[in-house]
């Protein structure tokens, strides 16, 4: 399959997120100082689909505008009041003509699924014939998540989300992971015959796939053995749980390439820094944005470092440093704060406790 030509992506973005107890839209809050939304459309990118499509709703200028500076290809559309999944859905109906024969639909609160499951479900999709296959994972937590109800043969009868769950539903394991492939035709299709008959007086995507099973369809699952690769973010203890991931993979890979981190549990790395080889990291070290740190150079603890250039060989010690240029084999600190535009020359030095004055250039030695 072609997906450039056969693939369109519906993206949800539209709801508060009200457990997460806070003003800002749930997508926006941050992993590794990158918005929830950037790792999911970063994702969809890799895939090259014909088109993607973000629904916004809530706080839609701060949502609608990170995407036009961040991901231009992508096309927005508004759902003013948030009625559910398939009204969200219903909100791109009149691009329809310009979709693909397949329509992935997911959620914006998923930051770890890989462009590799999502190749594999439209795969199940096309490989089954099937006019929808779903995403299931077997969970250990399943509170908050739709469940799977399966009929005798093990074939998806339909979900039920959790507010319309009785106690026997809600013992199940398997979960809807809001991750969707769809005929594009059976989509549209159907999206208008939904009814709000359920606890939350809302259009559930999920109904879709209850009345392809009603009509014969055929529908499909891809049931993925690594549950928190498709977990969703509903709560700010979740949103923790998924950073700790994100981080632990950032700081594994630094290490496989060469770079020495200690107590790397205790080190906060944004995935946007570069180091290179040879570099240690001392406990407890935050670094962040567009930061690069060269060879041989020690980060030495309790270090908060923000948009720096370091050069090789420089050992930084528990010292504050942002958006300044430091040269080779500089020492710094302890109890430093080196402003921004700050420039430091090769050998320099900087002592205990020193403070740079605006846009500095430093030649030699500061006590």
């Amino acid at each position: 399959m072609n997906l450039s030509k056969d693939l369109s992506v519906i993206v949800l973005a539209a709801g508060k997120g009200k457990r997460m107890k806070s003003e800002i839209p749930k997508v926006m809050h941050r992993i590794l100082g990158q918005p929830i939304l950037h790792y999911v459309l970063s994702t969809i990118r890799e895939l090259n689909p014909k088109n993607i499509f973000t629904v916004t709703g809530y706080k839609k200028e701060l949502v609608s505008d990170y995407i036009k500076n961040n991901f231009p290809e992508v096309k927005i559309a508004i759902q003013e009041n948030q009625l559910g999944t398939a009204h969200a859905v219903y909100m791109v109906k009149e691009e329809r003509d310009s979709f693909g024969k397949n329509t992935l639909v997911l959620s914006a609160d998923t930051p770890l699924v890989s462009s590799g499951i999502l190749k594999k479900l439209v795969e199940n999709k096309e490989k089954t014939g099937s006019e929808a296959s779903i995403v299931t994972a077997v969970v250990p937590e399943p509170e908050g998540y739709g469940r799977i109800i399966k009929d005798r043969k093990g074939n998806i009868a339909r979900i039920i989300e959790e507010a319309d769950a009785g106690p026997e539903e809600r013992k199940i394991s398997e979960v809807n992971t809001s991750i969707y492939c769809f005929e594009t035709e059976s989509l549209f299709g159907n999206i208008e015959k939904i009814k709000t008959k359920n606890v939350q007086n809302e259009y559930y995507l999920t109904d879709i796939i209850e009345t392809l099973v009603k009509n014969s369809k055929k529908v499909s699952c891809l049931k993925t053995p690594d549950y928190m690769e498709v977990m969703g973010i509903n709560d700010r203890v979740q949103l923790s749980r998924l950073e700790s991931i994100m981080q632990k993979r950032v700081n594994e890979n630094f290490m496989k390439n060469g770079v020495t981190i200690r107590n790397p549990q205790s080190c906060y790395i944004e995935n946007t820094v570069t180091i290179e080889k040879d570099v240690t990291i001392e406990p407890s070290c935050i670094i962040k944005g567009e930061t690069i740190i060269g060879k041989n150079s020690i980060i030495g603890p309790f270090c908060q470092i923000t948009d720096t250039v370091i050069g090789k060989g420089s050992r930084i010690n528990a010292s504050v440093i942002e958006g300044a240029h430091i040269g080779n084999n500089n020492n710094i600190g302890p109890y430093s704060y080196i402003k921004p535009d700050t420039v430091t020359k090769d050998n320099a030095k900087i002592g205990k406790g020193a403070f740079t004055t605006e846009d500095p250039v430093i030649r030699g030695e500061i006590p």
